[in-house]
């Protein structure tokens, strides 16, 4: 059986635009209209001011050579033509009649485009044009091939042993801000799409208890800002960056933001900790009209067959003694907490990975409990469990699918 490789980002992105290029050429053979989609930056550049190829690169993501090839072949079609610059130095183009009606008749089937992308963001739960100029800003900064050599050049640290038994060596339970950053799930990219449909604007989302940035950095793709805010140095140290982020070390009880500013609070694996009357006062205090509050967490790791087994045994009697008492507060789902707000119902999630041995124990190394059980000298039932995990994963570098379910509370302020 051939078995299909994971595609490169390359390979998806020509195709993602293959399909879109397909799709808008389609429509426009249904209009009747003769025209290349290679055509419609350069027209919208032209009908923003552009009259050079220089201007119009400047005011797309189009490389020179792809604008004057276009140009090329719109000065074949009749839609425009050179001219020369009133200061002699550079050639200019403008519109001709006929690539001025064109542009007018596109104008309408351009907004039903961006009117369908918008949809497509919302059935996919990303935002795809945001995360492309993203990426497209960040490359622009380091090139690719300079990622792919830093990559290369780049020692990952094994958490499994070259032995022939793959067991894990060493104590792989060892802690701290950088496995927690490592080796915590990222939630569903819906997740915050959702948050920020019923936020009342996009102008502040607060990330309370925000540890190492996991639902932060997700905000900030649909906020004007977003700040994490968390008591710990080690978490903040291990933050990561993101533009339109900013991080500030404070509990959740003493939030460092001015009066009515957040239009989104949220704590994400977190409220359980807090001193909830306190925290709940401080959203009260930085809440604009009409905020949103989202307390979210994911409850027991899931997983299959007979590592599912010894994982739940390991979860609920081995290390479960030493979950503290607020740890019965996820399990339940926030149930149980008390939420003094307008409640909102909240759609269901899941955050679903493939992981390796190692990102499996790298997860489970960040639990409150396994540090407490370190702490208290039981280390033998962590290292039996990770002995036992290896023996029934097989090759510690093979994928299994593991998920939590994630839960909400909602309130409106």
């Amino acid at each position: 059986m051939i078995v299909r490789p994971a595609p490169g980002l390359g390979e998806l992105l020509r195709y993602v635009g293959e399909l879109v290029d397909r799709g808008a050429g389609e429509m426009y053979e249904s209009l009747g209209i003769s025209y290349r989609p290679r055509y419609t930056p350069v027209l919208r550049a032209m009908s923003a001011g552009a009259a050079t190829v220089t201007d119009i690169t400047a005011l797309t993501h189009v490389t020179q050579g792809a604008v004057s090839q276009a140009v090329g072949q719109m000065v074949a079609d009749g839609l425009v033509v050179r001219e020369q610059l009133p200061d002699g130095r550079k050639s200019g183009i403008r519109l001709t009649a006929e690539g001025r009606e064109l542009l007018e008749s596109l104008k309408p089937h351009w907004e039903a485009t961006f009117t369908a992308v918008v949809g497509l963001e919302r059935e996919i739960g990303f935002p795809i044009r945001r995360a492309l100029a993203d990426t497209a800003n960040a490359l622009e900064g380091k090139g690719f091939a300079a990622r792919v050599r830093d990559a290369r050049g780049h020692v990952v640290e094994r958490d499994i042993s070259p032995g022939g038994d793959g067991a894990p060596a060493g104590n792989w339970f060892e802690h701290g801000g950088e496995a927690y950053a490592r080796f915590r799930p990222e939630y569903p990219g819906r997740l915050s799409m959702f948050l920020a449909s019923l936020a009342p604007s996009t102008d502040l989302a607060v990330d309370v208890g925000c540890g190492s940035g996991q639902l932060t950095t997700q905000l900030a793709s649909y906020f004007d800002t977003t700040i994490g805010v968390d008591p710990s140095d080690d978490q903040i140290a291990n933050a990561r960056p993101r533009e339109r982020v900013r991080y500030l070390r404070a509990p959740a009880e003493n939030l460092p933001l001015p009066d009515r500013s957040a239009t989104l609070i949220t704590a994400a694996q977190a409220a359980h900790w807090f001193d909830r009357p306190a925290f709940y006062a401080e959203v009260r205090r930085i809440a604009v009209d009409g905020a949103v509050i989202a307390m979210i967490s994911y409850g027991v790791m899931h997983l299959e067959s007979a590592v599912g087994q010894r994982f739940d045994h390991f979860y609920r009697n081995e290390v479960g003694p030493y979950w503290p008492p607020e740890r019965r507060l996820v399990d339940t789902g926030y149930a149980d907490i008390e939420f003094p707000f307008e409640e909102y119902p909240a759609p269901s999630m899941r955050i679903r990975k493939d992981w390796n041995l190692t990102e499996l124990l790298g997860y489970v190394s960040t639990w409150s409990a396994v540090r407490r059980a370190e702490q208290a000298g039981a280390t033998e039932i962590l290292h039996s469990f990770a002995a036992d995990l290896s023996e029934l994963w097989g090759d510690p570098t093979s994928t299994r699918p593991v998920s939590w379910p994630v839960v909400m509370r909602l309130g409106i302020l």
